[in-house]
């Protein structure tokens, strides 16, 4: 090589050898049955030789510690802007396609424009058993407030099945119930399906390995009115001529669908007939009745709609006004 004029600097390219140095720190390890991660460091600096500009993943399958098949090769290309000078940049790639509860041996080669360099030292690495594929599941609603849950083994199960896991509850619930079923058992019948609420289904067949990939299905029953009334009317406060109502939502079970509103009837207990009665929309849970008599007891019930319609009146409670000169 010689000096550095521009004649030379033109002809570099022509006599710089290819890495003699692998890439460093190569680590192998199986993701799942199929895939494995490969990751690595460029070679030392002084041993580059030029613009490293990309790096093949070398691997073969391994036989009682033999190659068995073709090798395959996996080619890394760095873009312009990852060419490398810094020597602690870490590369990584997923290589898939693999055979489950098999043996392979890596090795990596950087190149530059010349060609590739030195191999890293072979790493043997072995994927993971495979896992059963999704089961077949078929969710029917029932009107007795329950759902018939039937399924049938995955197409593909690697090795005998030990059975399913079942997880399944309301979507708008943050918890699901789980169930465990032997590899014989194939329905389950789940109670306490509400109305007007939708379900999220998930089962995953199991062998020695593991789970495998949940098969989910979702439902939606109908709505209806309600079934249950609002729970825990009371009174927060009072004054001469105004009482402030509190009560709690129908019980989950109850409710058949989404609650839209409520109607509160109230009536002064000594004037039998023309009740009064009010809508509370949007559907809070409180509510103040105003423009009262003094001193006087109202019987007031409250009662749930959903978009079908109202469901039962609560049992009737009775409040007092307060007196005038307390009421001020």
């Amino acid at each position: 090589m010689g000096g550095t004029g521009g004649c030379n600097s033109l002809l570099s390219n022509d006599v710089v050898p290819v890495p003699s140095g692998p890439p460093r720190k190569v680590e192998v390890e199986a993701v799942n049955s199929t895939a494995v991660k490969v990751s690595w460091r460029s070679p030392v600096p002084n041993k580059q030789h030029g613009q490293i500009r990309g790096y093949q993943v070398h691997y073969v399958r391994m036989e009682n510690g033999e190659p068995k098949g073709q090798p395959m090769l996996k080619d890394i290309m760095l873009a312009d802007a990852q060419w490398e000078y810094d020597d602690t940049t870490e590369h990584e790639m997923i290589i898939s396609g693999l055979q489950p509860e098999t043996t392979y041996s890596f090795t990596v080669t950087a190149y530059t424009t010349k060609g590739d360099g030195a191999r890293s030292k072979p790493k043997l690495v072995s994927t993971t058993g495979a896992v059963p594929g999704k089961p077949r599941l078929v969710i029917s609603h029932t009107q007795m407030n329950t759902a018939l849950i039937q399924w049938h083994p995955p197409v593909e199960t690697f090795g005998p099945l030990q059975g399913y896991r079942l997880k399944f509850g309301r979507k708008d619930m943050d918890t699901l119930t789980t169930m465990e079923f032997s590899e014989k058992e194939d329905h389950f019948t789940a109670t306490d399906i509400h109305k007007g609420a939708s379900y999220v289904f998930r089962l995953s067949a199991r062998n020695k390995v593991g789970f495998g990939e949940e098969m989910v299905k979702e439902i939606s029953v109908p709505e209806e009115v309600p079934s249950g009334f609002p729970q825990n009317l009371h009174s927060e406060s009072s004054t001469s001529t105004s009482v402030q109502l509190t009560w709690q939502m129908p019980l989950l079970a109850e409710r058949n669908g989404i609650i839209t509103k409520y109607t509160i009837l109230y009536r002064d207990i000594n004037v039998a007939y023309q009740p009064v009665e009010l809508p509370v929309v949007p559907a809070d849970t409180t509510m103040t009745l105003s423009g009262l008599k003094p001193d006087t007891t109202y019987d007031v019930k409250v009662r749930a709609h959903t978009s079908k319609g109202p469901g039962p009146y609560s049992p009737s409670v009775q409040f007092r006004t307060l007196p005038v000169d307390q009421g001020r």
